[in-house]
């Protein structure tokens, strides 16, 4: 009786840990994975035949496909900036977030302040500010580094 439901445990845990997985990302890449969970906007996979943990932005992955089952699910659409406009598209990250992106440039920018704004509108207007100059050279994420009204500074990151 022991042995069965040692062999019938160790038939569903081989299954846990057999199953794959393929990662698409939005630049064409595709890693062959064993996919953990989604948590913090960022994906959580081990290479197969390893235990090792790692992850990547869940903004960089497009589709993830469950190999076994032939199941695909979206993870993110595809930012496509086409004008300034656009810049409401533009989503601020953290540095940890960034996993898997490519980082482009620094990008900075001045704001004119009129007296009586609020700390918080200022900070507003900064991000908008930075997202603005973002959407205008094509880049779909920035990380603020410095929302200071003088001194406006972000990193640029695309795909």
């Amino acid at each position: 009786m022991k042995n069965l439901i040692t062999a019938i445990a160790v038939l569903f845990t081989v299954q846990l840990f057999a199953q794959t997985h393929e990662i698409i990302k939005h630049n064409g890449e595709k890693l062959e994975v064993n996919f953990i969970k989604i948590d913090n906007n960022l994906v959580y996979y081990a290479q197969p035949n390893s235990t090792e943990q790692y992850k990547i932005s869940r903004y960089a992955v497009a589709q993830l496909n469950e190999k076994t089952k032939s199941n695909s699910r979206i993870v993110t659409e595809k930012i496509n900036l086409t004008e300034k406009p656009d810049y409401k598209k533009v989503i601020v990250l953290k540095e940890s977030e960034t996993i898997g992106l490519t980082k482009s440039e620094d990008l900075r920018s001045y704001l004119g302040v009129a007296k009586g704004e609020t700390r918080w509108s200022l900070s507003e207007m900064g991000e908008n500010s930075l997202k603005q100059n973002a959407a205008k050279k094509g880049y779909q994420f920035i990380v603020i580094t410095s929302n200071k009204k003088d001194n406006l500074k972000a990193t640029a990151y695309t795909y």
